[in-house]
């Protein structure tokens, strides 16, 4: 029985929701506005008044009196409120929730109802408000999840009402007392390249700090995520356990991440797009490599982020990621000459950066590709020379990519 009534239903909700003559709707859209139903209303209450009973004029003159009031009381209403918006903090990660307060105050003697804020963090924060009593101001707190990176609100917040029929929206700017920077999302990588693969700074060496470079200092037991390279075959065969040779590192280890800021080199668009994909395994990487002191360096087109030893270095390079936007496709498109072509270079780019970017090609150091990859048929990239990383396209590039670069750092 429960069954049947529940196919009825929904046959009768798609008898009534299809659309028989989708032809007509441009014509008829017009129709679906509240403001349609009550003018027809309107003209059908001053015929019945002007052919039938002068008593319809009551009802043309109520019919009358919600238009005007639908109509200007919303902004009678907004002109009197005047509303700030604060958030606690100030930086946040992708996809967090941050405490937001909006201060609203009402300088009319009467209350106001049916309000709401509207404000971009990234994707959409609105926010139903109570009524505001007269000579009065109230905050109101909510913790919104912010959307993709940048400086939030990336559009003027307002305040908005259409109380009393939503015939009409009235709507007033809100102030922003600080805005919010949402840096992009990244993943923590517990495991990094050897320190032999970035170039020594003047053949200084650390007796203190491992790695392959310098000279060796001694042997340890193998542990989970060592590379093979490092493997003392002669003593493993001795001790009948994996031993690993361990060497002087370089005092300082250097690391240049490039990536494609151009967008015709990426695909899609919003927050889960490619070129946002190579933001947070770029910060993902450079996060990494600072925390292990590196000198770290960001390229992108012609410009070069040097980040600074400390987090204040670190959070003003997140900042800057966050605010980067696409460059257009006609920006300087001369060959890209790096100065220092002795660093270890890590290139996140796309199937299609593969092929068009104008990077100069030679790189002087080791270089390591991380490809974003946009193709069904990506065999033309993979036969492109160097190591590479193929991180596949989707919504969860950034855990794909932890998971193959942890595999590149056990056996690289």
């Amino acid at each position: 029985m429960h069954h049947r009534t529940t196919t009825f239903r929904n046959a009768l909700a798609a008898l009534f929701s299809h659309d028989f003559c989708p032809g007509a709707d441009r014509w008829l859209a017009w129709l679906r506005r509240p403001i349609a139903a009550l003018a027809l209303m309107l003209a059908v209450a001053l015929a019945c008044a002007i052919f039938i009973h002068p008593l319809a004029f009551v009802a043309f003159v109520a019919i009358l009196l919600v238009l005007a009031i639908g109509y200007a009381w919303p902004s009678i209403a907004i002109r009197g409120l005047s509303a700030r918006l604060r958030f606690f903090e100030s930086r946040v990660r992708e996809g967090d929730r941050v405490h937001a307060a909006v201060t609203i105050t009402n300088s009319w003697p009467w209350p106001v109802w049916g309000i709401s804020l509207e404000a971009d963090l990234g994707g959409a924060a609105s926010v139903a408000l109570a009524s505001i009593a007269g000579r009065s101001t109230a905050e109101f707190e909510w913790t919104p999840v912010t959307g993709r990176r940048g400086e939030h609100p990336s559009a003027k917040p307002l305040l908005v009402t259409g109380f009393p029929f939503g015939l009409r929206m009235a709507r007033r700017t809100v102030t922003v007392e600080r805005p919010l920077v949402v840096w992009p999302r990244s993943v923590s990588l517990e495991t990094l390249l050897d320190a032999a693969e970035t170039r020594p700074s003047d053949d200084q060496f650390s007796e203190t700090r491992v790695g392959e470079s310098g000279d060796n200092s001694g042997t340890r037991p193998f542990r989970p995520g060592d590379s093979l390279r490092r493997v003392h075959w002669a003593q493993t065969a001795r001790c009948g356990q994996m031993v690993v040779s361990e060497r002087q590192a370089p005092t300082l280890s250097a690391v240049r991440v490039v990536f494609d800021p151009e967008a015709r080199l990426h695909e899609t668009h919003g927050s889960e797009s490619t070129l946002e994909s190579t933001i947070r395994i770029v910060a993902s990487i450079c996060e990494a490599y600072h925390r292990e002191q590196a000198v770290v360096e960001c390229c992108y087109g012609h410009h070069t982020i040097r980040i600074a030893h400390g987090p204040v270095g670190l959070r003003r390079f997140l900042d800057a990621l966050a605010r980067f936007q696409p460059l257009p496709s006609e920006h300087d498109c001369r060959p890209i000459h790096h100065r220092d072509c002795g660093l270890f270079q890590i290139t996140v780019t796309t199937s299609r950066g593969l092929r068009e970017r104008v990077e100069h090609r030679h790189v002087h150091g080791d270089e390591l590709r991380i490809v974003l990859d946009t193709e069904s048929d990506a065999a033309a990239g993979r036969r492109s020379t160097g190591r590479a990383i193929y991180v596949p396209a989707t919504p969860d590039a950034l855990q794909a990519f932890k998971a193959r670069w942890k595999a590149v750092c056990h056996v690289g």
